[in-house]
């Protein structure tokens, strides 16, 4: 019986925004803020491949959806 590999682990951080432990070296910084995300926090962008925490990327999706809006009208 294998152990689970140990970024799959609790670890000593503690992700700011579901409050779960996890592996500094496993994790993300945002973009913007520079704050730590725990992988399952994490939002990215696929295209250019940054990391950003769930608060700025729905400031930068309501940023978004105000340009559209501001589009079309």
């Amino acid at each position: 019986m294998s152990e689970a590999p140990w970024w799959l682990e609790s670890g000593p951080e503690t992700c700011q925004f579901c409050l779960r432990n996890f592996h500094y070296e496993a994790g993300y910084h945002c973009i913007y803020c520079d704050r730590p995300i725990c992988p399952a926090c994490v939002a990215a962008r696929f295209d250019t491949r940054d990391t950003l925490c769930p608060e700025c990327h729905e400031e930068e999706k309501c940023h978004e959806e105000e340009a559209c809006q501001g589009g079309q009208e």
